[in-house]
């Protein structure tokens, strides 16, 4: 064990010297992503062939077997429909993942053939695996994918067009996002340095001793930090930041605005609705200053909410199995983001959401870039919306990136503060926990996700009155300490949606008796 990390740590040295002695411009990152493009069909085939043609434990070839389906009858449906076409007759023959098969709560089922997935059947096979991160949430036993700097790269060249798009290049910028388990901050300092354009600042909204951080990720972290020194780069520090104390990260967009005349933060999307606040409440100007927000849906009352600071925000697109998948501009309106499908394809399915009567057309995603952690093919993230092609004059137009993304909204997510949590997940919690805790059936509780007037995104914990009275504290503990569970994901979750609060008690009938879960639309708090 201790010789197989030490080759895994020399290994990461040797990556991270390559990652960091490079650093990308805005030209070359314009020619990278056209050239993604016009091979875009070659890249697609590329990744099948190799990670799942010739990887035995890909699920994909057991489904390409069952449907009867060779790398050349691939090669042929992409020669003559292209990459779409081609995912589109795969789904139409089964070869796809379900958000439910791939987060283990149903074995896959083709054909009449029945089998489990473990998550690492998917792990891209000719990618470094020396560490693996978590989202920043828990997916059943938490979605792990692993970290590799050579990816990193790739998804780099989005960073200059973004801050482009943005028009914030000439200005400084910080993020606020989590450290180790969820790889998003480490990521976006790592990315921020190879383009040239350094985080002055990196507040994480969590400390290691609140998640109780193992071992492993607090010396991958320092890892990272001080071994980027020997090669040259400085990177920022993690900041323990709490949403108590938005203050400071508003404070720090306001001292650059009067410094440097703007400036940028990175963070999710509640996030930056709770430095807007501390601004209001505390007389800080940060109007002119951007947002780049992500990790859940920039709905119209949070953009509505950002934008009386006088800031604006722009819309991301980003998950840990798939990487980057979209960015706005100052030219799209609302939630609208252009997808980038040089790295990416998608298509979509009608589809019924479980533990509701709602139907929706599922985004089902396949990346396409040699490098990528986890090779998928038509895999359903859990997020439906609205796919157009249009024309836009901003850097993603002129680089062909036409087609856009909006209306996203999670079917089996609760989402808020930058977490997520698969709804499924609280099914158990519903219809077992509380009821032999505090009474009632089953059909007495119910989780609505809701926002409030300063755009933060709250979880409604609907008890009927036919349970009598509860403390309603107790239960929003119990409910906490059921996500907190056993893994670091579990208790970033927790540590989070304690400190915003996010969780309240409605003492009302649930809304609908179909179903305990209702978060398919988010509905406007008071």
């Amino acid at each position: 064990m201790i010789i197989s990390d030490l080759m895994k740590y020399s290994r990461l040295a040797w990556e991270l010297r390559s990652f960091l002695k490079n650093e990308v411009t805005l030209k070359q990152s314009k020619e990278a992503i056209r050239k993604r493009l016009l091979n875009r069909e070659q890249n697609f085939l590329n990744l099948i062939k190799k990670g799942i043609f010739q990887s035995r434990k890909s699920p994909y070839l057991r489904m390409l077997k069952i449907a009867g389906c060779e790398f050349g009858d691939i090669e042929a449906l992409v020669n003559r429909d292209g990459v779409e076409g081609a995912l589109q007759k795969l789904y139409e023959s089964g070869v796809y993942l379900s958000t439910e098969e791939y987060n283990g709560k149903r074995e896959i089922v083709r054909g009449g053939i029945s089998f489990p997935l473990q998550q690492s059947d998917l792990d891209n096979p000719f990618t470094s695996h020396w560490y693996r991160g978590q989202s920043s949430g828990t997916r059943s036993a938490g979605t792990r994918t692993t970290f590799d700097l050579r990816h990193m790269f790739e998804q780099s060249y989005y960073r200059l067009p973004m801050l482009s798009a943005a028009d914030v290049l000439d200005f400084p910028l910080a993020v606020w996002q989590s450290v180790f388990p969820a790889m998003a901050g480490i990521g976006s300092v790592l990315q921020f340095h190879v383009v040239g354009k350094p985080a002055s600042r990196w507040f994480s909204p969590v400390d290691e001793r609140t998640i109780n951080a193992s071992p492993t990720h607090r010396l991958a972290l320092r890892y990272i930090l001080y071994g980027s020194r020997l090669w040259g780069a400085s990177l920022a520090k993690p900041e323990f930041v709490d949403l108590n104390h938005a203050g400071i990260v508003a404070g720090w967009m306001a001292d650059a605005r009067k410094e440097h005349g703007g400036c940028s933060l990175h963070s999710p999307v509640s996030l930056a609705c709770k430095v807007c606040e501390a601004a209001l409440a505390e007389g800080l100007d940060i109007r002119g200053t951007r947002f780049s927000v992500g990790g859940e849906p920039l709905t119209d009352a949070k953009r509505r909410y950002i934008e009386s600071t006088g800031a604006s925000v722009m819309p991301r697109y980003t998950t840990t199995e798939l990487g980057r998948i979209g960015f706005g501009c100052t030219l799209t309106k609302g939630d609208e983001l252009h997808f980038f499908s040089d790295s990416m394809a998608v298509i979509q399915r009608r589809r019924k959401v479980e533990h509701s009567d709602v139907e929706v057309d599922a985004f089902m995603f396949t990346p396409i870039l040699p490098t990528v952690p986890k090779v998928l093919l038509n895999y359903e993230v859990g997020d439906y919306g609205i796919i157009e092609t249009r024309k836009c004059d901003c850097i993603f137009g002129e680089l062909g990136l036409d087609r856009q993304l909006h209306g996203i909204r999670s079917f089996d997510k609760l989402t808020g503060t930058g977490v997520t949590l698969v709804g499924s997940f609280f099914v158990h919690v519903l219809e077992e926990v509380l009821p032999r805790k505090y009474g009632g059936t089953p059909t007495d509780y119910q989780l609505l996700e809701e926002e409030d007037s300063r755009g933060q995104t709250r979880l409604s914990l609907i008890v009927s009155p036919a349970v009598g009275e509860v403390d309603e504290k107790d239960i929003v503990n119990t409910l906490l300490f059921e996500v907190h569970g056993d893994n670091q994901g579990g208790r970033l979750t927790a540590s989070l949606w304690s400190q915003a609060e996010a969780i309240r008690v409605k003492r009302m009938h649930p809304i609908s008796r179909s179903g305990k879960i209702v978060t398919m639309e988010l509905k406007k708090g008071k």
